[in-house]
């Protein structure tokens, strides 16, 4: 039989409350970790932060990456951005990413429970932005116009001198003068330059692809003195270039966005 002495209960007492702290910080031993509503240790905010920036570091790594591969099928928005500009963005992303990861875990760590899921997933999406970003790059650098280029409507009638006038006179006004044909005979590859000073348009006919981008500059350069000869009649007319595999034009802005319709090929200003 156990006999008790006077002040025994309360040196019991004592010693029960003491245990019933627990000897890690109290709450049951979770190191000081709070409890939720569940009875559950709340790790506050920094998981679903993991979780939000580790998705936003890879959606910003996909957009990187389609924009330096296929930059003609990017939706308006992204668009006009440059893919450095998206680069750095996903980096960004992928740091801040990093950073949270790095914080959840060591507040889990220090309330003696397990990272979860959330912070896994940050790293995964930190390590895939980051590959995203580098293929962005590595398009870009490779393949400045993108990897898969928007195919070019290219329909004037090349082969057919006379349709290509007739077509001409239709979006930019008849050619009362005639077409004057220009010595080309000095420009290999030039198959034929023709100008209209009525219509004040000048196009140029090559033997092969290659030509455009060789004489694109020289032909703009030429263009912008013939017509500063006739700058009384044009008044402020704006001008600019349209261009196909194998032939370029130099007339008024507003009728070269017309023949595009027609013929295809790429516009470009001419100052």
């Amino acid at each position: 039989m156990t006999v008790y002495h006077a002040g025994d209960y309360r040196k019991h007492s004592r010693r029960g409350s003491h245990r019933g702290k627990g000897g890690a910080g109290g709450n049951g031993g979770n190191g000081g970790g709070k409890l939720d509503r569940n009875g559950r240790v709340s790790l506050g905010p920094w998981n679903p932060l993991c979780a939000i920036a580790g998705v936003l570091a890879v959606l910003s790594g996909c957009a990187t990456a389609a924009r330096a591969i296929a930059p003609a099928r990017m939706p308006e928005l992204f668009a006009g951005i440059p893919v450095n500009a998206l680069i750095i963005l996903t980096v960004a992303l992928a740091v801040i990413t990093l950073i949270l990861v790095i914080v959840a875990r060591r507040v889990a760590h220090k309330a003696g429970v397990g990272h979860g899921i959330a912070s896994t997933w940050g790293i995964i999406a930190l390590v895939l932005s980051l590959m995203l970003a580098g293929c962005g790059w590595a398009a870009n650098t490779l393949f400045p116009q993108g990897v898969v280029e928007e195919k070019v409507l290219d329909a004037a009638p090349i082969d057919d001198p006379k349709a290509m006038e007739a077509d001409l006179d239709k979006v930019f006004g008849t050619c009362t003068s005639g077409w004057q044909g220009m010595d080309a005979s000095s420009y290999p590859g030039v198959k034929s330059v023709e100008m209209c000073s009525d219509t004040r348009v000048v196009f140029a006919v090559f033997d092969n692809d290659t030509s455009v981008g060789i004489y694109k500059a020289p032909i703009a350069s030429k263009a912008r003195e013939v017509l500063a000869q006739y700058q009384d009649q044009a008044g402020n007319a704006k001008y600019s270039m349209l261009a196909g595999k194998r032939w370029v034009l130099v007339g008024e802005q507003k009728g070269t966005e017309t023949l595009q319709k027609t013929w295809g090929g790429a516009i470009s200003n001419i100052e």
